[in-house]
């Protein structure tokens, strides 16, 4: 049995390395402080996560409620909405209310025949989906006219535009024209995000054959 001395010794001993070994607690907290503050924040994406018609009705109404110069929307949830033909007015009110308003808004350039100098066209929330799923509504639609007579030239990159939306009933020969317009609209093209394509879907690659190419023409 060890002797009241000797067992101080071994206490004092065990003690001396624990110390030796572990890191000082000043250290340990300093190391967490300099973690936290090294934290990238996410960034929040610019596409809506709404899912029901309620929820998507809510946010263009927050949005109507805040009532900034210029109103950042996302085309999901301004067509939000169950558009029936058959009614003089269509619109709810709440995207009625949007008629005349700055707008930005994000993309895709609908295929079509032309592929330079292009002023007019047709844009959608998922470039994606409207190739290789269910096609738009009328109302998941908007009809953009650029300012610049230039145009520009077709790409399948996400497009940001800007400009004044118009909201319109108009028939033409039995026909429903757009029904979502923006006009004098500004562009700038962003890198590809296409928030319902697939997480692995490569762009440069998957729509060979499906979108305009300069090949093509």
């Amino acid at each position: 049995m060890f002797s009241n001395t000797r067992l101080l010794i071994l206490c004092l001993l065990v003690s001396a390395r624990a110390n030796e070994t572990s890191e000082p607690v000043e250290t340990i907290s300093s190391l967490r402080d300099r973690m936290e503050s090294t934290t990238v924040e996410k960034k929040e994406s610019f596409w809506s996560t709404a899912n029901t018609l309620e929820e998507r009705q809510q946010k263009i109404e927050k949005i109507i409620e805040v009532a900034a110069p210029v109103m950042v929307i996302d085309m999901h949830d301004m067509g939000g909405w169950e558009f029936d033909e058959l009614l003089e007015d269509p619109f709810p009110n709440y995207i009625r209310a949007l008629d005349g308003k700055e707008i930005v808004t994000r993309g895709f350039m609908m295929p079509d025949i032309d592929f330079e100098h292009i002023q007019k066209f047709h844009l959608v929330r998922s470039l994606y989906s409207c190739c290789f799923g269910a096609p738009p509504q009328l109302n998941e639609i908007l009809r953009v006219e650029l300012t610049n007579p230039e145009g520009m030239d077709y790409t399948y990159n996400t497009i940001e535009v800007r400009g004044i939306l118009r909201v319109v009933f108009e028939m033409e020969d039995g026909l429903v024209e757009d029904l979502l317009r923006l006009e004098n609209a500004t562009y700038r093209i962003l890198d590809f995000e296409d928030p319902g394509a697939p997480i692995d879907f490569d762009a440069a690659t998957g729509f060979d054959g499906v979108v305009p190419s300069r090949d093509s023409y």
